[in-house]
C-alpha cells in the first residue's frame, strides 16, 4: 500500500515544487513505495505548463535519486552483510557463496547497477544490494547515475509530451512493470550466464 496517494503526491509537487520533487524522489530511492512513475510524469506536465524549469526539475529529480542511492548503498554496506549471511545460512548456502558474490559484483556489478535503475520494481533496492556485496563505490555511482538520468529524463519527457494525459502514461508504465522486469532480468541473465554459473559451481568441478 502506498504511503501517499496520487492526489497527495501531485498536491505536494504543485505546492512545494522543487522541494517536493527532491524529497519524494529521495524517499523513493530508499526503498519506500512512492512511485516515480507518478512523480516524474507529473513533473513533466508542470514543465509543459511553464510552472517548473525543465533543467532544474530534471536535475532536482536526478540529484535526489543519486543521494537516495548513496544512502541505500551505505545501508547495505553496514547493515546488509549480516542480514544476508543470516538468511543465506538458513537457506543452506555456505559463506563462500557470499564471498563469491562479492567477487562477482565487483567484476560484473556495473551491469546490475545500471539496468536496475531502469526497472521500477527493483530500482529502490538495487543500491542496498550493491552495498551489501561491496561493489566499488565510484563505479556504482557512475553507472547508477547514468541509469537514473535515463529513467528520469524519459518519464519527465513522457509527461511533458502528453501534458494532460500524463497520469494515464504513469499508470500504463506501472501496469507493464512486471513484464519489463521479467524481460530485463532474462536479458541480463543471458549476457551474464557464464559468470553466474561460475559463481555457484562447486570447487573441483
Amino acid at each position: 500500500m502506498l504511503p501517499l496517494s496520487v492526489d497527495s503526491i501531485t498536491a505536494l509537487i504543485s505546492q512545494y515544487e522543487y522541494i517536493a520533487i527532491f524529497v519524494l524522489m529521495l524517499l523513493e530511492s530508499i526503498i519506500l513505495p512512492i512511485p516515480s512513475e507518478i512523480i516524474l510524469p507529473f513533473t513533466g506536465f508542470l514543465i509543459a505548463l511553464n510552472k517548473i524549469n525543465p533543467y532544474l526539475g530534471a536535475a532536482d529529480a536526478v540529484a535526489a535519486s543519486v543521494l537516495g542511492s548513496i544512502i541505500g548503498y551505505y545501508l547495505g554496506l553496514f547493515l546488509g552483510v549480516d542480514v544476508f549471511l543470516n538468511y543465506s545460512r538458513k537457506a543452506g548456502l555456505k559463506d563462500t557463496t557470499y564471498y563469491s558474490g562479492i567477487a562477482w559484483i565487483k567484476r560484473y556489478g556495473v551491469y546490475f547497477a545500471f539496468f536496475s535503475k531502469l526497472l521500477p520494481a527493483i530500482r529502490s533496492i538495487a543500491s542496498i544490494i550493491c552495498g551489501a556485496f561491496k561493489m566499488d563505490f565510484k563505479r556504482f555511482i557512475i553507472y547508477s547515475t547514468l541509469g537514473i538520468a535515463i529513467w528520469s529524463g524519459a518519464l519527465i519527457y513522457i509527461g511533458y509530451s502528453l501534458t494532460s494525459r500524463w497520469m494515464s502514461a504513469g499508470y500504463d508504465i506501472a501496469s507493464i512493470t512486471p513484464y519489463i522486469v521479467i524481460i530485463a532480468i532474462a536479458v541480463l541473465l543471458y549476457f551474464l550466464r557464464k559468470p553466474i554459473m561460475n559463481l555457484f559451481r562447486r570447487p573441483g568441478r
